[in-house]
């Protein structure tokens, strides 16, 4: 393989390989995706971040909950932790509420695979998120929006989880194969 390194910082590098570019960041990035459930515990709602985006058309977007971990953070759980209440108000340490989801990549252009979560918040309270001072997490809004249009997303990656979270997390597979899944308890995770 013939690489290329055309740019390179303390976040990420651009490389050129076999005529493509493609970015690799060098940090570590989760992304949580909180959800409010009913009785049978099938998700009504997705939690998501309203924040500013020049890049996006109206200069909004909609994402779910992320962030990089940090030296404090003894695993990758604790640092979902950390975001969801720092992004959300959420303070969810009970580990029987988290579900690991797998990981995904955002784009076929970027080496980066990215740790997601899930994690019931139905009937907690809900306190001030606690942001990190950074002037984008300081714009940000949080709010729930409908399942059903959660699979509407225009960002292939929030219905994308969302399936997963169905499958992996509740058990049940949406593209109606015969096997049948366990539902998963708890949180299972390892590296």
């Amino acid at each position: 393989m013939d690489n290329k390194v055309l740019f390179e910082n303390e976040l990420f590098r651009v490389e050129e390989r076999n005529g493509s570019t493609g970015m690799i960041p060098l940090f570590t990035n989760v992304v949580v995706m909180p959800f409010l459930s009913d009785e049978a515990g099938l998700p009504l709602s997705i939690g998501v971040l309203k924040e500013p985006n020049s890049f996006r058309e109206g200069g909004m977007s909609i994402s779910l909950i992320s962030g990089t971990s940090e030296e404090e953070d003894p695993d990758l759980l604790a640092t979902a932790k950390r975001e969801l209440k720092e992004e959300s108000g959420y303070d969810v340490q009970d580990s029987k509420r988290w579900f690991y989801l797998g990981s995904v990549t955002s784009s076929k252009f970027v080496e980066h695979e990215q740790p997601c979560f899930a994690v019931d918040v139905t009937n907690l309270e809900k306190g001030e998120p606690q942001p990190d001072g950074s002037e984008q997490e300081n714009s940000m809004e949080f709010k729930f929006i409908p399942a059903n249009d959660v699979v509407k997303h225009k960002d292939i990656f929030i219905p994308g989880l969302f399936l997963k979270l169905f499958k992996f997390v509740l058990g049940l597979d949406v593209q109606n194969k015969p096997e049948t899944l366990e539902k998963n308890k708890g949180f299972k995770f390892s590296i």
